[in-house]
């Protein structure tokens, strides 16, 4: 109920999350409530932590603080993010965001180094934890001010489809345990003897390394390059398919630069008599509808059928049904028939997902050796590809 009236107060069109203006108020926002409660945060932990000897809350104090500096980088990010095309980079800056994602990462992993150092020497050099009710107080009030940060986050990072405020909300969920753990080990000075303080920081370091190597990997998979998402692609082939007269689609790739920067192009079949101007009339329509709905620029390129072919027709049903019975992971396409001495060549692609990419040449030969013991007449010639979806 609160996030969605900060949105409304403070995003105009907040519902209109494809825009990069709509993006960038976003982030702003995340990042203006982060800091804000970070710094009220920070400055009751260093107190209670100065009050009670407490590493573990001097460290939870201290990663408040450094929770600042990535809300000001979120800002920043965003900003510069929503900066739109120049001469310079024609695609945009929206890949500015997956960077932001990788200096978060490292300032997570920088904190959790630090936390890690106090801890051990914590533990080589135990001094004694004081209990108080306020310390109590305090962090259950943190853990409550940053699990209401992870909602937030959350809720935000999924109105937009933005890594980067999920990992910032992921990172205040993450907070909300370490807390919890804070307070447990303030707990046992009631019962214990022994100071675990040491101990407990040694697990929050660990958190903030593991936290920090998991946003970095999601940073950097973006940056690299990842897999086409399954739902999105299967929507693309269905807009497209959907139109009179294609007859397949596949070779879909789709390239991200940046959140609500996609581009994909398509090999798209239609039969070898439709003429050119009907048949990119026909594709420029489909483009069209991806673009309106799922806001992806499809470039497509034509595959010519010879749908009257009969011998071409009947190789490509034999060699879908053996595919379909032994290789239903596999897919064939551009399929053409090549006339030769002394049989005519059947030619076609076979896509192979990349866990089988070990196997690819084995199962080409075993998929050759099928269909020529069901159509001797024929050779067969296939070509390996693979795909770049999930």
């Amino acid at each position: 109920m609160l996030t969605t009236l900060l949105m409304k107060l403070f995003i105009k069109d907040y519902k209109q999350t494809d825009t990069p203006a709509v993006r960038e108020k976003y982030g702003i926002l995340s990042g203006a409530c982060c800091i804000v409660l970070n710094v009220l945060l920070s400055a009751l932990k260093f107190a209670v932590g100065a009050l009670t000897n407490s590493v573990a809350i001097t460290a939870d104090a201290f990663n408040n603080l450094t929770d600042c500096l990535t809300s000001l980088l979120t800002i920043l990010g965003f900003r510069w993010s929503a900066k739109p095309a120049d001469k310079e980079h024609p695609f945009g800056h929206a890949r500015i965001e997956y960077l932001v994602s990788l200096a978060v990462a490292g300032i997570i992993l920088v904190t959790g180094y630090e936390v890690m150092r106090g801890s051990i020497n914590m533990i080589i050099n135990p001094e004694p934890v004081i209990f108080t009710p306020v310390a109590v107080a305090v962090l259950v009030f943190g853990m409550a001010v940053k699990f209401w940060m992870f909602l937030f986050n959350r809720k935000l990072g999924n109105a937009i489809n933005s890594n980067t405020l999920l990992a910032v909300g992921i990172d205040s969920r993450n907070d909300v345990l370490i807390t919890a753990a804070t307070l447990v080990s303030l707990l046992f000075t009631l019962f214990l003897d022994f100071v675990i303080d040491g101990y407990v920081g040694v697990l929050i370091a660990l958190v903030f390394l593991h936290s920090g190597y998991q946003v970095a990997k999601e940073a950097l998979d973006r940056i690299i390059g990842n897999p086409t998402e399954k739902d999105v692609a299967d929507e693309i082939r269905k807009i497209v398919k959907g139109y009179e007269g294609i007859l397949g689609v596949h070779d879909l790739v789709v390239h991200s630069y940046g959140p609500g920067r996609d581009m994909a192009s398509l090999h798209v079949e239609v039969p070898l008599d439709m003429s050119l101007a009907v048949s990119h009339d026909i594709t420029e329509k489909a483009g069209s509808e991806v673009f309106e709905k799922l806001g992806v620029k499809l470039v497509v390129h034509l595959d010519p059928i010879d749908t009257a072919d009969e011998r071409l027709q009947g190789m490509i049903d034999l060699t879908r049904n053996l595919l379909q019975k032994n290789y239903p992971d596999l897919h064939a396409h551009e399929f053409r028939i090549k006339n030769s001495m002394p049989k005519p060549i059947l030619v076609f692609d076979l896509e192979i997902p990349y866990e089988h990419k070990k196997e690819a040449f084995a199962l080409r030969e075993s998929i050759v050796d099928g269909i020529k013991k069901a159509a001797p007449e024929f050779g067969c010639n296939i070509n390996i590809e693979y795909g770049y979806e999930d």
